[in-house]
């Protein structure tokens, strides 16, 4: 196919670079090739709705870790109540889909629900150790903890006579170890293990809960 020099105006082979004439170099427009590497790139450059059934963990981690300190916190100071890690699962969802603007699943809300459990449980613990610091070095009530754990652990151990005669004479070191402070460290430990347990199964509860709560919200604006 022959061309036409664009400066010169002398006629030209396609596959000459060059001028034959006046030397001047020859640019050549592939429309057809340009096109198609812009329809190529363009994919690349839509936006991919994200998946409602994968967590966006730097979402939810970041939506659990702000409302895990009041849940905890509520939890340390007025015992574990059920109603502040149910409620604590149900805003962290609603918080998670405002920042994502993904609807999710009850399935995404147990496993949302169930980080905001764990990061509350510490929490409260931490605050926990903190006020039995605070009650027995500031407020000098070490007698009054140490004679509370005592009682704690003598129920412990008449429960377990109660439940089994033969215990007192079988495993008699078992029994005495929970009247000791040992046993009463053993105690805070047993008490914060059921403690994160139980924020667990009531966090991811109220993350289930609040996913199937927005998703009816979510209906009508559907329709």
């Amino acid at each position: 196919m022959e061309q036409a020099c664009h400066r010169c105006g002398a006629t030209l082979n396609e596959s000459d670079p060059f001028c034959p004439h006046c030397g001047a170099p020859q640019l050549r427009y592939e429309a057809a090739e340009e096109a198609g590497q812009a329809s190529n790139a363009a994919p690349a450059q839509r936006f991919t709705p994200r998946n409602p059934n994968v967590v966006a963990w730097r979402d939810a981690i970041l939506a659990a870790a702000l409302i895990a300190f009041p849940a905890g916190l509520l939890s340390a100071l007025l015992g574990l109540e059920a109603r502040w890690v149910i409620a604590g699962g149900m805003v962290t969802i609603s918080l998670y889909r405002r920042r994502t603007g993904i609807l999710p699943t009850s399935r995404i809300g147990w496993r949302i629900g169930a980080v905001l459990g764990l990061f509350a449980a510490v929490v409260a613990a931490v605050i926990n150790g903190i006020t039995l610091v605070v009650q027995r070095f500031a407020f000098h009530q070490g007698a009054m903890l140490d004679r509370h754990f005592h009682d704690l652990g003598q129920q412990i151990t008449d429960q377990l006579v109660r439940s089994n005669p033969d215990a007192a004479s079988v495993i008699p070191g078992f029994i005495h170890f929970w009247l000791t402070p040992d046993g009463a460290a053993a105690m805070v430990l047993l008490n914060s293990a059921g403690l994160t347990i139980a924020m667990l199964v009531f966090a991811a509860a109220g993350g289930a809960l609040g996913a199937r709560l927005n998703q009816r919200s979510a209906q009508p604006s559907a329709r």
